[in-house]
């Protein structure tokens, strides 16, 4: 009779499973997200790369022939599908630069106006 566990040891006993099996995916997760974070740029720029070669005929094709499309029931496939699945990665790149350029014209505008009057004015003097 010993050997029939009462309800509440059995839920002790699913309970530390479960805690065994979060604590195996946690440490699986952060393993997965480790190799990630280390070779981002070379996956993005293998998968761009093999993307652009398929488009021209090189390299080997799909092997699944299931499109995925969008509400409007276009077809993202090859480098367009390529492109909106790295979208928030590479806006994340290109959101500095482009900030940067915006705020160098802006500033250029304004500053550059004042250096031609000034200019100007040397001229004048002499």
């Amino acid at each position: 009779m010993r050997n029939k566990l009462t309800p509440l040891e059995e839920l002790r006993q699913e309970k530390a499973i479960a805690r065994r099996e979060c604590a195996e995916s946690e440490e699986r997760l952060g393993e997965h997200w480790t190799y990630l974070s280390d070779n981002a740029g070379p996956l993005l720029f293998h998968s761009a790369v093999n993307t652009v070669l398929r488009q021209f005929g090189f390299g080997p094709k799909e092997k699944s022939k299931s499109k995925d499309t969008d509400s409007d029931g276009v077809a993202h496939s090859g480098l367009l599908g390529t492109l909106m699945a790295y979208y928030p990665v590479v806006w994340e790149i290109v959101q500095p630069m482009l900030l940067r350029f915006v705020i160098r014209k802006i500033k250029s505008i304004f500053s550059g106006k004042k250096r031609k009057k000034r200019r100007g004015c040397d001229d004048d003097d002499d």
